[in-house]
This record gives structure tokens, C-alpha cells and sequence, in this order.
């Protein structure tokens, strides 16, 4: 065989060798769990266990709060005919989920649980009566999810001791059917009881199985479908012996090639490709043909920037919201995260607003929906320039959002923070000044209507300086009705329930009984001492409990700690926070001319150029840490 030839069927078998070799090398393997049935997998376990641990927190929250009411504890001691007589006359009056059952009963020492009352009445008596804890039982595609607490009894604690159990079916069903759509075959299993996910495996399939963190005990038993495929070792030693072949030709070649005379090697250069000046190097054109040969065999296109899916996750500067660009993001809180945008219309037409985006997970959540969006319902109705003004409410895609008026200036729980590490104290005038303002846009809510002019009988339930919003211009308005309470809101306030700050909160909120405006009147008391002693507030009533109602609020009187206070507020702050809420002034309209009474009578006045002067002096000074005075909090 001429040199020549050697030298290219060298660089044929070499290359072909190269390319089978690896073609049986990154040969994939088919079959198993593909990453997208996984990664359904995965987020389907995730959702059943966080919606497990969600009715978990629910059911143990409302039975706790429950067995902290004094009518509970009350009951207990009794019978079942005396608690029959309360019910009637509404001292038990719980209003409850529909599916859920609340059941009031006693242990007598040594003795079983006896059950006293359930509602709804008539509902099946449950196994865990009288014994403390939580309690998942499988039902089918339900889940009974159960708490029971331990009750003590006003009386007759050294005989028996109370309980009380809630319990709510919750609906597995949709995380059960986001399983079998990513094809898996397996079983949960929970309570000794198990519910078969799509069709049985297969004799002698391999299973794994995954724990749910919420439920101990419980798991997932999946199918793990066969591998089959992968690298080829057959190919692979087929494909390096023709190309150890084609490196042996090539070798030959290239000795027999240094023999030639000048001639020849020109011949060589001509087949090597080589410039002119360098030896010839066959054995490198088979490298570059190999490297091309393999890049052929497929590296994946990686994607674009510009394909990723839009995401309330992913936002920022420039992006759109609708109509609305993004400038900026203000905040986050539980709920949503909010962010500056702008509009732009017609002639150069420019406005700024507040969007509030509702976190993604929690939009397959009814419930959280219900309060996002009873917010945005509530606040609509109230048109008051102490109230921040809701301008839109919609869903964008998958997205929840609510535009609001934006505020460009500064939340009242940051200024006084900043005043409280300086030890600089709020003006009594710009401090009453606020107070007025603040009252009269929560008693614009409190009256605020339906759009037949029915009252909506509004409370707001979660006043505090963190959702008064100070303008650089001084204005003051109140944000944040996303716990509001009224007669024509989307979601209930079930038995036990406790929202809002408790270190705010008015007692009778605090242990889920019944509101009215008067526990608005008992925060903005709480506000008030604050804004003009400099002094925090905490009146937690469950960490308070062991000091009872006695002297309540269990605070030192405001001009004790700050003597430049008219008298007369001593009187009205401790009133406004009574533990009985008959004491508190009967709303904030009646709070806001006592507190106008007072400024009157001391030759206070506040406007809003006061306010604005005090809110440039205190941002230009805020405390480490804390965002910049030119970053507006919106509501969260």
C-alpha cells in the first residue's frame, strides 16, 4: 500500500473509530423517572406537605385559642346540661368551617373522657377525646387533621381537667392527582391506612420510599421504573480498536514519509494541511475532525435570558407588571412582596403607584387569596386622604396584585425608632396631630359602606405605627386592611382565631372573641403612648396572663415618663386601652375630639407642614440599618 494511503486510512479508522467509541460512550439511557415527572413528584409531596402542616397549624391554633376563653373553661366544670343552657343563651356561639368539629369535654381523674358538647351536635365522638396532641388519620383521599388541648377548669381543678378538640377534613385529592400525573406508581401510607397512587407496580419493582416531615410515620412508596440503554461497552471497544488501527497506519505512514525525498514531502504537507515552514502532523487533522465529529454528536443549546417564563419571582427594573414598569422594589412581607412602578400614558403622561404582588405559592391557597384580595375589596370602598387609596386590583397571568396609591415617604415605626435611638422625643403637637389623622381615616373605614350604602361595619384589627405611612409632604395615612374585618368580606374569622400584633392587640381579639371598633380604639391607645413617651408597648395578653386584668395595661401613667405631657392624657391613653372595652371611648371619632379637646386646651397645633418638618429632621437621621429615607415603605 503507497505511503500515502496508509497515512489516510489512518486518519479514516482513527476518526471513525473515535466517533463510535464515542457515540457508545454518551449513548443515553432511557427509561426512569424523567426530570420533569420528578420534579412534579417532588413539588406534588412538597404541596401535600405543606397543606398538611398548614390545617396542622390552623386546627392547633383555634383549639389552643379556644381553650384560653373563660366560657370554655367554665363549661368544662360543669355538665352537659349546663353547657346546653350556655350555648342557648350564645355564650358558646362558635362559628366554624364548614366539615369541621369542635367538641368541649372533661376527664374526671381516673376516669375516661366524657364529651359535653360538639358542634355541629350530633358529629361523631373522635378516639382522641381527652388526650392531648396532634392527629393525622387517612380517609380516603381526606385527611383528618386533629388537635385536642387540655383545658383548665375555673373550678374543680383538683378533680378533672377539661379539653378541647377541633377537626378538619382536608382534601389530599389535588396533591394525589399532581402525583399521578408525573406517572407515579407507589402507595401513601398514613396511620396504618394506605391509598394506592396510579396503577400497582409491578412484581418486583424497585421502590423508594420518602418520609412526610409533617406526619411522622407517614410516607410515599414510589415505583422507580427501569433503566434501560447507556453507554454501550461494545461500541466503545469496538470503536477504540479501529482507531488504535487507524494510529498505527498513521504512524507508518509518517516514518515511511521521512525517507521520501523533497518531493514526497511536499505530497505529505499537502495531505497534513500544514503550513508552510511547520512539520507535517497528520495525527493532527485527526484530531480536529474528531473534536468537530463529537461536537456534532450533540451538546444541548442552552436556554435564553430572554425565554425564561415571567415570575413575580424574577422582578425588577424594567420589568412590566401589565402596564405598569417596575422602578424598584419597596418590600416584603408575608403576604406579597411590593414594588415602585410607573404608568405612562398619552402626551408624557407619568404617574408612580405601589404594586403588592401575592407570593406564588401561596395562590393555590383559596383561603390566602380570599384575605389578598378582601384588602383590596375593603380598602376600595374607604375614599379618605388618611387612608392609602387602592387604584386597582386584578390577576396577571398567575399573579395576584393590588396597585395602590404610593407614598413617598416613611413608615411611623421607623421614625420612631430612629427618635428612640437618638433618645430624642416626637413633639407633643406633631404626636396629637398624628393621633387626629389616624382616627379619622380608621373612622372613615369603620363607616365606610357597601355599594347599596349598607354599613360594612369595618374593623381594621392590626393598627400599629408599622401601617401609618408619614409623607414627606406630612401626610398621614393608614395602610394594610389585609386582616380587616367586616360584614361583606370574602373570608370568615373562624372560632379561635387569632391575627393582628399581639403586642397591640386588644384583649378580647387576642383570645379570638367577637371585635368591634372599640379594638381599634384600644391600639391606637397603644400607638399613642408610644408616640408620645418614646417608650415601646407590649401588652401580649397571653404573656401577661400571670399578672391578670388588675391595673391593666400594666403600664407606668405617660407623664411619669415624659412631664412635659398635659395631665390629661394620663386619663384618656389608659382609658382608650381598658381591659373592658365598655370603658374605652365608644369609637375613634369620639377618640379623635378628645384628643383635638386637649390640643385646644394646651395651644397645641399641628399641620401638615409640621408633621413634614419633623419627618425630614427624623429621616435625615434614621438609625442604622434602616432603609433610606428616599425608599417609601408601601403597605405589605
Amino acid at each position: 500500500m503507497a505511503k500515502p494511503a496508509l497515512i489516510a486510512a489512518g486518519i479514516v479508522l482513527l476518526a471513525a473509530g473515535a466517533g463510535l467509541a464515542g457515540y457508545g460512550a454518551t449513548r443515553k439511557a432511557t427509561g426512569g423517572m424523567t426530570p420533569e415527572a420528578s420534579s412534579m413528584m417532588t413539588s406534588a409531596i412538597g404541596q401535600l406537605d405543606g397543606d398538611i402542616r398548614a390545617a396542622q397549624s390552623d386546627v392547633s391554633g383555634n383549639a389552643e385559642a379556644l381553650a384560653g376563653l373563660q366560657a370554655v373553661q367554665g363549661a368544662v366544670a360543669t355538665d352537659d346540661a349546663t353547657v346546653k343552657n350556655m350555648v342557648e343563651r350564645g355564650e358558646l356561639a362558635f362559628t366554624i368551617k364548614p366539615g369541621t368539629v369542635v367538641e368541649l369535654g372533661q376527664v374526671m381523674k381516673g376516669q375516661a373522657a366524657t364529651p359535653l358538647y360538639t358542634q355541629p351536635p350530633g358529629s361523631m365522638r373522635s378516639a382522641h377525646a381527652g388526650k392531648p396532641g396532634d392527629y393525622v388519620e387517612l380517609m380516603g383521599d381526606k385527611a383528618l387533621v386533629t388537635h385536642v388541648s387540655n383545658v383548665v377548669p375555673k373550678d374543680r381543678a383538683n378533680e378533672l381537667t377539661g379539653y378541647v378538640m377541633v377537626s378538619r377534613p382536608l382534601d389530599l385529592g389535588p396533591a394525589f392527582a399532581k402525583l399521578e400525573q408525573a406517572h407515579v406508581e407507589g402507595t401513601f401510607e398514613l396511620d396504618g391506612k394506605t391509598h394506592q397512587l396510579g396503577a400497582a407496580p409491578a412484581a418486583g419493582a424497585q421502590t423508594q420510599a420518602m418520609p412526610l416531615p409533617s406526619v411522622p410515620g407517614a410516607k410515599i412508596t414510589v415505583a422507580i421504573p427501569p433503566v434501560t440503554g447507556g453507554p454501550q461497552t461494545p461500541l466503545v471497544a469496538g470503536g477504540g480498536g479501529a482507531a488504535g488501527l487507524g494510529l498505527i497506519l498513521l504512524i507508518i505512514g509518517a516514518i515511511a514519509g521521512k525517507k521520501r525525498d523533497a518531493g514526497s514531502t511536499a505530497q505529505g504537507m499537502a495531505v497534513g494541511t500544514q503550513p508552510s515552514g511547520q512539520a507535517p502532523s497528520s495525527f493532527g487533522t485527526a484530531q480536529t475532525q474528531m473534536s468537530s465529529s463529537s461536537h456534532a454528536v450533540g451538546t444541548p443549546s442552552p436556554i435564553g435570558a430572554t425565554e425564561a417564563a415571567f415570575s413575580s419571582a424574577n422582578l425588577g427594573p424594567g420589568a412590566m407588571i401589565g402596564r405598569w414598569e417596575i422602578l424598584k422594589r419597596l418590600g416584603s412581607g408575608g403576604m406579597a412582596d411590593v414594588y415602585l412602578a410607573r404608568a405612562r400614558g398619552e402626551a408624557g403622561f407619568e404617574k408612580q403607584v405601589a404594586i403588592k404582588v401575592m407570593h406564588p405559592h401561596l395562590a393555590r391557597n383559596e383561603r390566602a387569596v380570599d384575605h389578598f384580595l378582601d384588602e383590596a375589596r375593603l380598602s376600595s370602598r374607604i375614599s379618605h386622604p388618611n387612608v392609602v387609596q387602592i387604584q386597582d386590583l386584578g390577576k396577571i397571568g398567575n399573579d395576584y396584585v393590588i396597585v395602590m396609591e404610593f407614598v413617598d415617604g416613611v413608615d411611623l415605626e421607623k421614625l420612631l425608632a430612629s427618635a428612640r435611638a437618638a433618645q430624642r422625643q416626637v413633639p407633643i403637637d406633631v404626636a396629637l396631630g398624628i393621633l387626629c389623622r389616624i382616627c379619622d381615616g380608621l373612622n372613615a373605614a369603620h363607616k365606610s359602606t357597601t355599594t347599596d350604602g349598607a354599613p360594612m361595619n369595618l374593623v381594621h384589627r392590626d393598627v400599629k405605627s408599622a401601617n401609618v405611612l408619614v409623607s414627606k409632604q406630612g401626610g398621614v395615612k393608614v395602610v394594610d386592611f389585609g386582616i380587616a374585618k367586616a360584614t361583606s368580606q370574602a373570608h370568615l374569622t373562624y372560632a379561635g382565631e387569632t391575627k393582628g400584633t399581639p403586642s397591640m392587640m386588644a384583649p378580647e381579639q387576642r383570645v379570638g372573641e367577637q371585635v368591634d371598633v372599640r379594638a381599634d380604639v384600644y391600639s391606637v391607645g397603644a400607638v399613642a403612648f408610644e408616640l408620645l413617651t418614646g417608650h415601646g408597648v407590649n401588652l401580649d395578653l397571653a404573656a401577661l396572663a400571670h399578672l391578670g386584668v388588675e391595673n391593666w395595661p400594666h403600664l407606668p401613667m405617660p407623664s411619669t415618663l415624659r412631664p412635659q405631657l398635659p395631665g390629661e392624657l394620663d386619663a384618656l391613653l389608659m382609658q382608650c386601652m381598658s381591659f373592658d372595652r365598655e370603658k374605652r371611648p365608644a369609637d375613634c371619632a369620639v377618640l379623635e375630639a378628645q384628643f383635638e379637646a386637649i390640643m385646644k386646651r394646651n395651644a397645641l397645633t399641628a399641620s401638615d407642614k409640621d408633621i413634614a418638618r419633623w419627618v425630614a429632621s427624623e429621616a435625615a437621621a434614621l438609625v442604622p440599618n434602616q432603609p433610606e429615607p428616599t425608599e417609601p415603605r408601601a403597605a405589605r
